[in-house]
């Protein structure tokens, strides 16, 4: 499954998070996002479900960022 990165860094930045406070409020490490967000490792479902929750992201987001290459 290939993500957004460059969509989710934007949503990150609309709703004032930096990549350590996203990683404190997703519960994960800095270096685990920094990896996922890399592209180093992928998102498990249950920290997909805790980013959608502490972005708010809609279903478009949600689709844009986690499932870009099913949706074109």
């Amino acid at each position: 499954m290939k993500m957004n990165t460059k969509e989710l860094k934007a949503e990150m930045v609309r709703h004032g998070y930096t990549t350590p406070h996203l990683a404190n409020e997703i519960g994960i490490s800095k270096k685990a996002l920094y990896c996922k967000l890399s592209g180093e490792s992928h998102f498990k479902l249950n920290e997909i479900y805790r980013v959608i929750h502490v972005l708010g992201l809609n279903r478009d987001k949600i689709l844009a960022i986690f499932f870009e290459d099913q949706i074109s």
